[in-house]
């Protein structure tokens, strides 16, 4: 038999893939979640799946009966509705997000009154493809989960946010904001910039032949092009210098392959491909199921 969860009544903001996927968790776990979304048939195709148990397109008609808000909205919508809830959200409600950069979210949240409480999230999980009809009850399940603590964060919204994340199968990891958006401009938001860059290169290079020649190798790196682009934007903009450094260590290692293959230098063009093949298989996927 589940275990009852220790909070009450659970509002998501947004209901695409990732604040979809939450609801289907949440909902199996017997929890009340209610869902705000600016349209209409997002809303009854979340009802219809389950998502949610009810909702609505205005956040006034919701947030103040909440007791634990999520925003899975883009980052910027997410940072000015925390400016919202700020006059919404009824006293003691925990807020956090789902947003994949937390240095202005957490700052966001850090100038929320002292009767709301707060704390940041980033699942570390997701796929190609948006919306509401793309959401998974499992897609959390053994993902990691980021919390990171705000100016409004006490033992018990901290708890409660971990719950959270534990009822949607993830594994909670406490990171700094700032350290967190560093890392995930290289393993989150540069792949995303790369897969659309390729899908550009491909197409100015000969767009009939790579149209019939492309395969699972191409399938597969440009996966990321097809997301939510709105989702893209934000992301970029909002940890806009930490990606500008990633870019340019890429852009360095590229530059170092370009070498090896101008001087015709094999021994070395060998080492560097046979580098990150071992980086890979031995720090990122030592099972080697990806």
């Amino acid at each position: 038999m589940k275990k009852e969860p220790s909070f009450g009544k659970v509002l998501i903001v947004g209901l695409g893939l990732i604040g979809g996927s939450i609801g289907l968790a949440l909902t199996d776990n017997r929890v009340e979640v209610r869902g705000v979304t600016r349209s209409v048939s997002t809303l009854e195709e979340a009802l219809r799946r389950g998502a949610i148990t009810g909702g609505s397109t205005r956040l006034e008609d919701e947030a103040p009966h909440a007791d634990l808000i999520i925003l899975a909205a883009p980052t910027r919508t997410s940072i000015n509705l925390i400016t919202d809830l700020a006059q919404l959200a009824k006293e003691g409600t925990v807020i956090t997000d789902v947003c994949s950069s937390k240095v202005d979210v957490v700052r966001a949240m850090n100038q929320l009154p002292r009767h709301l409480r707060a704390v940041g999230g980033h699942p570390m999980a997701g796929k190609e493809t948006p919306g509401i009809s793309a959401a998974e009850k499992d897609l959390f399940l053994n993902s990691r989960w980021v919390l990171t603590e705000t100016k409004r964060s006490d033992q018990e919204s901290k708890s409660i946010c971990e719950e959270l994340a534990k009822l949607c199968g993830a594994n909670v990891l406490w990171l700094d904001a700032e350290e967190h958006d560093l890392a995930v401009a290289y393993i989150s938001h540069l792949p995303l910039l790369t897969s659309a860059a390729l899908v550009l290169a491909a197409e100015e290079a000969d767009t009939e032949l790579t149209h019939k020649l492309a395969a699972t190798g191409f399938r597969d790196s440009t996966r990321l092009a097809a997301g939510d682009h709105q989702m893209g934007v934000d992301l970029i903009l909002t940890n806009s210098r930490n990606i500008l450094q990633a870019i340019n260590m890429f852009a360095h290692e590229l530059q170092r392959m370009a070498d090896a293959i101008e001087a015709g230098d094999e021994g070395k063009l060998r080492s560097l491909l046979e580098e990150a093949a071992n980086i890979r298989r031995n720090r990122y996927y030592k099972d080697n199921t990806h």
